[in-house]
């Protein structure tokens, strides 16, 4: 009897120490997969971080090769206000756009310095050049009231493979009239037919800045 008891002491020792050493594997799965974690946060925030280059964003105008300010996405429901009044200003543009060739409807909005805020949509012709585009329409609003530099922008359309972004000739012009670490939020436009068109809060947004768009571009 006595023999049978040291062997169920030692078979409890034994799972005694398997226990101990299943706990620590344990431990050390959780451990691993929080760190996990925290390095995808880290580079999550990195990523919406702009590049730091010990110069202010707004004098990247005055360096040699200006700061890449990053690109990255977000929610609706997550923008500041400034992103969030844009794009809902451009998504009501849109409804006016005159598109009977292609029917791809685009809306725009940008913000001058002095807080006013310009729409506008995309007009197509049947000869195809005379068309303008909602980024220009918008800017040329600008413009014609004595608007010389805008400080955000936004452009809104629906396309099923992903986010719309303005043309060639849009950035090249968004260039001469924008500070190149100006943010342009660009979203697609919702499929709904609604008479008012809203975002969702879970709406994803592209946030992008006038160097990203046309990092080299031309100038005199």
């Amino acid at each position: 009897m006595s023999q049978k008891r040291k062997e169920l002491k030692k078979c409890m020792k034994r799972l005694d120490a398997l226990q101990k050493e299943l706990a620590k594997q344990k431990t050390c799965r959780k451990l691993k997969f929080y760190m996990d974690q925290l390095r995808e946060l880290q580079r999550e925030v990195d990523r919406r971080q702009p590049c730091r280059t010990g110069f202010p964003v707004n004098e990247s105008l005055m360096l040699p090769h200006p700061i890449k300010l990053c690109e990255y996405t977000i929610s609706f429901g997550q923008l500041d206000n400034c992103g969030r009044e844009l794009l809902e200003d451009a998504l009501n543009a849109r409804c006016f756009a005159y598109a009977p060739y292609s029917n791809f409807k685009v809306g725009a909005a940008f913000r001058s310095k002095g807080g006013k805020v310009f729409t506008g949509c995309n007009v197509e012709n049947a000869a195809l050049t005379p068309g303008c585009c909602a980024e220009r329409t918008a800017m040329l609003k600008g413009i014609s009231e004595g608007c010389r530099a805008f400080s955000a922008g936004a452009v809104v359309a629906y396309h099923p493979s992903g986010f719309t972004t303005p043309c060639g000739v849009c950035r090249q012009f968004m260039n001469e009239f924008a500070k190149l670490d100006v943010p342009i939020y660009i979203a697609q436009a919702p499929e709904s037919s609604a008479p008012v068109p809203m975002f969702e809060d879970d709406a994803e947004v592209l946030v992008t800045s006038v160097y990203h768009l046309l990092p080299h571009a031309f100038t005199l």
